[in-house]
C-alpha cells in the first residue's frame, strides 16, 4: 500500500500574491490537500517556466476541470516501495490498478478497458504532454518508471479532452522533473527487500538563467513472488530546456529503456488460492516472457505573447518486442516506428464574459513489423523454447488524428460554463504478407487482412461552481468515443482480422471537491451508457481456442461512486479514505443471455484506508489497509466469482539528516492468498481451459535509503 496526498481544492480564478495549502489530508483526489501537517505558504513566484509546470501550478489548472480529476506528487508516493504506476494510483478514487504479471499492470478509470487480456486500451497515458499510448490504440505500462517522476495528473472520461482523450477512462500524463522545477543537485536511492529484489536508481539535475537539465536511471531486478516470474529492467529518462528568450522556450526530452520479464502464467480459482507461488508447466516449458525496448525523443517549444500562448511538440518514438506465449501462438516478434505532431494555442477574450479558449490538434502514425514465430519443438516431451519457421507476417500501419476546441466562459466570479468539442480521425490497417493469397493478396488461409477507419465528433458542456474559495460543486455531460486498439483487431496474428466497431458512450457526472476545517473530499458520481462496449469472448483461433475482442451485442451501463475523505484527527495524525463502487452491467435488453449480468474484471466496491503520524518530518510511520469485500465475476455468463480480501500494510521511515532519509514497508502481513487480476471469458462454467486467475502477491518486506549530494 502506497501513501499518496491528498491535494487542496480551491478556486483561485486569479493568483493571489501567496498561495496558501493547508494539508487536513493525504491522499490523492483533487479535493484534498497536501501532506504537510502545518500550514505553510508558498510564494506566488513560481519555479515553473513555459516549458516546465511544478506541481502547485498543475493544481490551479486542474481545478478549472468540470469534473472528475486527481494528482499524486512523487514526493509521497516514493516514503515507499512502489514498483509500479498501478501502486502509485492506488489512492485516487475511481481508478483501479490490478497486477497480471511483475511489473505489468491492468489500470481501469470509470470501468474502462476492464476486459483487455493482454496490452491495455481505454486510457490514453502521455508522458510530458507526448503520448507513451501507441497509435494503435494500445498502452504498456511497463514503460513508466515510478522513481523518474515529478507528478502524475489523471483526467476521467472526457475530462482529458486537452490530450485528445475522449474515450471513457479518459487520459493519464505522467509528467518528468526538470531542473527549473526541482533542488539542483544528485541523488542515489537503492531499495532490497523480498524476493531477492533490488533496485537502484540515480538521478541529476541543475539550471542556469537559460538552461536547465535533469536525468535519470533506474535499475530493478527480482526473482517475484512466484515461479517463473523474473524482472530485470533498466530505464533512463532525461530532459533539457533551453530558454531562447523571454517569451520562448524549448525542451528536448529523452526515453531508452530495456523491461524484461518472465511470464508466470494463471491457473485455475483452486489453484491460485492454494498454491499462490506455483506458475504452468508450460510456462517454463517454454520460458514464456515479454521483453520490451523502447527509444523516444520529443521536442516542446512554447511561445508566449500577451495573454496567448502557443506550443508545438513532435516525437519519434522506436519499439521492439519479443513476446513468448503460449505453443498455440508462439513467439511474437514486433519491431514498431512512430512519428508525431501536436499543436496546442490558448488565449483570452471578451465575448459579452471574460472567456478563456483553447484550441489544439495532434496526429500520429505508427508502423510495425509483427512477426509471429512458432516454437522449434511445441508439443511432446521434447517441446522447448527454440524459435521455429515463422507462421505469420503482418504490416500494421495505425493512425490517429485529433482536433478539439474548448470555451470556458466565467460568466460570475463563481461561476463558469465549459464548452468543448473533439473530433477524431483514426486508421487501423493489418496487412498479412505471409498467408495471404499470392494473387490478390487477400484470403489466403490464415489470413489476418483488414482495414477500418473510424471518425466522430464528440462535444462536452460542464458547468463548475465555487461555493466559496474552498468548496467547488461541477457537473458534465460528456460523449465518449474509443476505436479498438490493433491487437483487439489481430488478437496478435492469433485470429482472423475482427472487423469492431468504435465504443460510444454518454456520461453523466456531478461532483464536489474541497475541504472544511479538519475535514476534505473529493467525491463524484457518474452514469455513462455505453454502446459497442469491447468484451472479450473465447473463439476458435488459428492455433487453437484463442480469447478475442468483440462488441457487446446490446447497451451496457457504467454506473459508479467515487469518494475520498480525509480527517486530520491531530497536528500530526492524519487519517484518509478512499471508496470506489462499481456497479457495470449489460442492459436489460439485446444482451441475449448476459442481459442484466454484471461485467466482469473488476469488483463492485474498493475501500482503502490509511492512517499516518508525522512528527515534525523527522520521522513517521503509518498502517493501512485495502478491502475488497467480494472480488469480480471471471465470465460474462456470471458463473465464477473470485473472492474477496484483506491486506494490511505498515511503513516508516526516518531522515537522518537534510540528505539521508531510511524507509521500510511491510506489504500484505497477513500473507492473504487472494486474486490479483482475472482473464475474462465468456461462460466459465463451460470453458475447456479455467486457468484465468492469476495470484497476489504474498507477504513482502522492503527497506531502503535516498541520499542528496
Amino acid at each position: 500500500m502506497k501513501p499518496f496526498f491528498y491535494l487542496k481544492s480551491a478556486l483561485y480564478v486569479t493568483l493571489p500574491t501567496s498561495l496558501l495549502i493547508s494539508s487536513a489530508s493525504l491522499a490523492a483526489g483533487l479535493g484534498q490537500q497536501s501532506n504537510t501537517l502545518e500550514e505553510v505558504t508558498v510564494t506566488a513566484e513560481s519555479n515553473s517556466r513555459l516549458s516546465a509546470r511544478s506541481a502547485n501550478d498543475a493544481i490551479i489548472d486542474l481545478e478549472r476541470i468540470p469534473g472528475g480529476i486527481g494528482l499524486v506528487k512523487a514526493e509521497d508516493y516514493l516514503v515507499e516501495f512502489t514498483q509500479s504506476i498501478g501502486d502509485a494510483l492506488e489512492f485516487i478514487p475511481g481508478v483501479f490498478a490490478d497486477t497480471s504479471a511483475q511489473r505489468e499492470n491492468r489500470i481501469s478509470i470509470r470501468g474502462s478497458g476492464a476486459n483487455a487480456t493482454f496490452e491495455r486500451r481505454g486510457i490514453t497515458v502521455l508522458r510530458d504532454g507526448v503520448p507513451i499510448s501507441r497509435a494503435s490504440g494500445i498502452t504498456e505500462y511497463q514503460e513508466i518508471d515510478p522513481l523518474s517522476v515529478d507528478y502524475i495528473e489523471v483526467y476521467k472520461g472526457a475530462n482529458g479532452l486537452r490530450y485528445g482523450a475522449a474515450s471513457l477512462g479518459g487520459a493519464i500524463n505522467v509528467v518528468t522533473p526538470t531542473g527549473a522545477t526541482s533542488e539542483p543537485g544528485t541523488s542515489l536511492r537503492l531499495e532490497g527487500g523480498s524476493f531477492d529484489t533490488q533496485r537502484v536508481s540515480i538521478n541529476t539535475k541543475g539550471a542556469t538563467d537559460t538552461v536547465d537539465y535533469y536525468g535519470a536511471v533506474t535499475q530493478l531486478q527480482s526473482d517475484g513472488f512466484r515461479s517463473h516470474a523474473e524482472v530485470d529492467s533498466i530505464y533512463s529518462f532525461g530532459n533539457l530546456g533551453i530558454k531562447i528568450s523571454d517569451n520562448i522556450e524549448t525542451r528536448f526530452y529523452l526515453t531508452a529503456l530495456q523491461d524484461n520479464y518472465e511470464l508466470a502464467g494463471s491457473g485455475s480459482l483452486e489453484q491460485a488460492l492454494s498454491d499462490p507461488e506455483q506458475s504452468p508447466e508450460a510456462n517454463h516449458t517454454f520460458d514464456q516472457d515479454r521483453n520490451l525496448e523502447v527509444y523516444r525523443v520529443s521536442n516542446r517549444t512554447v511561445f508566449e505573447y500577451m495573454e496567448n500562448t502557443l506550443e508545438i511538440g513532435a516525437w519519434l518514438a522506436e519499439r521492439t518486442l519479443d513476446h513468448a506465449i503460449t505453443p498455440f501462438v508462439g513467439i511474437i516478434d514486433q519491431e514498431e516506428s512512430e512519428v508525431g505532431l501536436s499543436l496546442q494555442l490558448n488565449g483570452s477574450a471578451t465575448l459579452g464574459v471574460p472567456v478563456d479558449w483553447t484550441l489544439g490538434a495532434m496526429a500520429a502514425q505508427s508502423d510495425n513489423e509483427a512477426n509471429v514465430y512458432g516454437y522449434a519443438v511445441a508439443f511432446g516431451p521434447t517441446a522447448g523454447p527454440a524459435k521455429g519457421e515463422i507462421t505469420s507476417y503482418d504490416d500494421q500501419q495505425a493512425q490517429n488524428t485529433t482536433a478539439y476546441a474548448e470555451l470556458d466562459f466565467n460568466l460570475t466570479n463563481s461561476l463558469n460554463l465549459i464548452l468543448s468539442t473533439q473530433y477524431l480521425n483514426s486508421e487501423r490497417d493489418n496487412r498479412n504478407r505471409f498467408n495471404a493469397d499470392p494473387d490478390d493478396n487477400l484470403g489466403g488461409i490464415n489470413d489476418d487482412t483488414g482495414k477500418l477507419n473510424f471518425e466522430k465528433l464528440s462535444a462536452r458542456l460542464g458547468v463548475l461552481y465555487a461555493v466559496n474559495e474552498n468548496i467547488q460543486i461541477y457537473t458534465n455531460v460528456s460523449e465518449g468515443y474509443e476505436p479498438p486498439g490493433m491487437s483487439d483487431l489481430t488478437s496478435g496474428g492469433a485470429e482472423p482480422f475482427t472487423e469492431l466497431k468504435a465504443q460510444e458512450s454518454l456520461t453523466v457526472e456531478i461532483g464536489s471537491r474541497g475541504h472544511w476545517q479538519a475535514a476534505s473530499w473529493d467525491v463524484a458520481i457518474y452514469r455513462s451508457k455505453i454502446v459497442n462496449e469491447f468484451i472479450d469472448v473465447a473463439a476458435p483461433g488459428f492455433g487453437g481456442t484463442t480469447t478475442n475482442t468483440d462488441n457487446a451485442a446490446g447497451d451496457t451501463v457504467h454506473f459508479g461512486l467515487e469518494l475520498g475523505m480525509d480527517i486530520r484527527l491531530h497536528r500530526n495524525l492524519a487519517w484518509r479514505n478512499t471508496f470506489t463502487y462499481n456497479d457495470f452491467s449489460f442492459a436489460h435488453n439485446d444482451n441475449g443471455d448476459y442481459s442484466g449480468n454484471e461485467l466482469p474484471g473488476i469488483p463492485a466496491s474498493i475501500y482503502v484506508t490509511e492512517l499516518r503520524y508525522d512528527h515534525n518530518k523527522a520521522w513517521h510511520a503509518g498502517v493501512n489497509l485495502r478491502y475488497v469485500p467480494d472480488g469480480a465475476y471471471a465470465d460474462y455468463a456470471n458463473t465464477v466469482k473470485a473472492p474477496g480480501y484483506e491486506l494490511l500494510g505498515m511503513f516508516a521511515g526516518i531522515t537522518l539528516a537534510d540528505s539521508v532519509t531510511l524507509f521500510a514497508s511491510a506489504e500484505n502481513l497477513t500473507n492473504e492468498k487472494y486474486i490479483a487480476n482475472i482473464s475474462t471469458v465468456a461462460d466459465l462454467s463451460t470453458a475447456s481451459n479455467s486457468n484465468v486467475f492469476t495470484p497476489g502477491q504474498g507477504r513482502a518486506l522492503y527497506v531502503g535509503m535516498s541520499v542528496n549530494f
